[in-house]
């Protein structure tokens, strides 16, 4: 069952609403060769890995951005983050300041 977000125009809206968030929190993303395919090593605050994404790439077009979580898998990439943690952080960082800062 496929529940992901389709169409470019949402994918980048989603992409372009937690860049900035992500990077407050102290995140960062590292161009990488993720099995075989373009992709990026998402790193934490304190640079411990929080997860991949791969790009499948058809005919020059996007088809599908494919995420690894699985923190038995993400080790041999050294240090992992607790991704809930990230996600949790990365989401606050996306609500505006109550106290108007």
């Amino acid at each position: 069952m496929d529940t992901g977000i389709l169409g470019a125009g949402n994918v980048a809206r989603v992409l372009a609403s937690l860049t900035g968030p992500f990077a407050r929190i102290g995140g960062s993303a590292e161009p990488r060769e993720v099995n075989g395919q373009p992709g990026a090593v998402f790193r934490g605050p304190g640079g411990r890995v929080i997860n991949t994404g791969a790009l499948d790439i058809l005919d020059e077009k996007v088809q599908a951005i494919r995420a690894t979580l699985n923190p038995d898998k993400l080790r041999l990439l050294g240090p992992v983050a607790d991704a809930r943690a990230s996600i949790r952080e990365t989401n606050e960082a996306r609500m505006p300041d109550p106290a108007g800062i």
